[in-house]
């Protein structure tokens, strides 16, 4: 839905942006204000950096999204603040906004994908399907419903291998299975945090890779590509250090033809992982929001949240501009934390901190958030051992 001011010579309006604790939404809303729009915020309290930026006109506490009472109280905010352009950045958001897709406040502006592509994306056999249809490859993978079905799946695809949720929760709902009397102890884990049950996966080698995409009814408008150099946890998570990738053809026509296959709209990061020699990709998942890694896009030249907000005011986008080959840490977004349990990468993981050729998040201008980063780092460490031994 539209404002009747909405149009071509428009200035930018209000958005409003969800999650202000995540690493990326600080990105999300600077990149907004810098483009001339006034940026609301929902967090779930003072704590979330993103809510101390000079870029935020105003923050709302907000229930987790996914807790009961969020979804009313988006549409409670959401009214308030109409006409309103709706970015929702985290997987619960996006869920919420699909659930509301039908009943959001009259002038509320939101790039969400066909509800049936959003399901898809959301359920990862689906989406394997979907590509392998599309010519893109994946992983072999089995649904199993009891340990013993986990463990005649894991024998037929080889050791080592990957038990996981089939659908994306949000966080982090998998173990690495190296040895067979894993499998149980591993099953048992997940089980009660897999929303849509689990599938036994091949293990693949190689590298990880992330194809980002901004597409307007089905359209691909943006495009951005990067290649992971170091994650957290370091036996495979979300990038603490990635470099973008001008040119990657192989990566490029993977990523489009499942997001074309899928007739997308607005944002999403397709993960790969492999290698870029001809047939050396294969799919992981597609995250259907804004991915955590955004950052480096922004930085590379790619203003996904900026485009987006244009486009849902009735701009249009001229002709991308070449992407600039960046390396981007995030110090506090898990690279220390690779540093520390691998310390073979801790001396390259500390020049990425401070080396004035590596990209970061720190802005003098805006200092704020950063204590309030620092201070989530400081609390995330028992988190962080817990998820490296759960995930080694």
């Amino acid at each position: 839905m539209s404002d009747s001011r909405d149009g071509p010579g428009a200035k930018p309006g209000r958005v409003l942006v969800t999650d202000g604790e995540f690493k990326h939404t600080l990105g999300i809303v600077r990149s907004l204000a810098a483009r001339g729009h006034e940026v609301h915020l929902l967090a779930r309290s003072s704590r979330a950096p993103a809510a101390h930026s000079r870029a935020v006109r105003a923050w709302y506490p907000a229930p987790a999204s996914g807790a009961a009472g969020f979804d009313d109280y988006l549409l409670e905010i959401l009214g308030r603040l109409a006409p309103v352009t709706f970015l929702p950045v985290g997987s619960g958001a996006m869920a919420s906004a699909h659930r509301l897709r039908d009943r959001l406040p009259a002038g509320t502006r939101a790039g969400l994908p066909p509800p049936d592509s959003f399901e898809i994306a959301n359920d990862k056999p689906r989406t394997a399907e979907r590509a392998r249809a599309a010519g893109v490859a994946a992983p072999r993978e089995m649904r199993v419903a009891d340990p013993g079905e986990a463990r005649r799946a894991i024998e037929s695809l080889g050791l080592p291998a990957v038990l996981k949720s089939a659908r994306e929760e949000g966080r982090k709902v998998l173990r690495y299975v190296r040895q067979s009397d894993q499998v149980e102890a591993a099953f048992l884990a997940l089980a009660p945090l897999a929303s849509g049950g689990l599938v036994a996966q091949e293990w693949i080698a190689g590298e990880g890779y992330g194809f980002s995409a901004l597409y307007w009814n089905g359209r691909r408008m943006r495009h951005c590509m990067h290649r992971r150099v170091r994650e957290w946890p370091p036996s495979g998570g979300a990038s603490a250090c990635a470099e973008s990738l001008p040119e990657a053809p192989e990566l490029e026509r993977a990523g489009t033809a499942l997001l074309d296959a899928l007739a997308w709209h607005g944002v999403a990061m397709v993960e790969f992982k492999g290698s870029l020699d001809p047939g050396g990709l294969r799919l992981m998942e597609v995250n259907a929001k804004f991915w955590g890694s955004h950052d480096l896009a922004l930085a590379a030249g790619v203003d996904f949240p900026g485009d987006l907000a244009a486009l849902l005011e009735g701009r249009s986008l001229p002709a991308q501009p070449p992407v600039r080959r960046v390396r981007f840490a995030w110090p506090l977004g898990g690279d220390l934390w690779h540093g520390l349990l691998r310390p073979s990468a801790l001396p390259r993981v500390l020049w990425d901190a401070v080396s004035p050729g590596v990209a970061r998040s720190f802005r003098a201008s805006d200092p704020a958030p950063h204590l309030w980063e620092l201070a989530q780092w400081a609390r995330s460490a028992p988190g962080a051992w817990r998820e490296q031994r759960e995930l080694r």
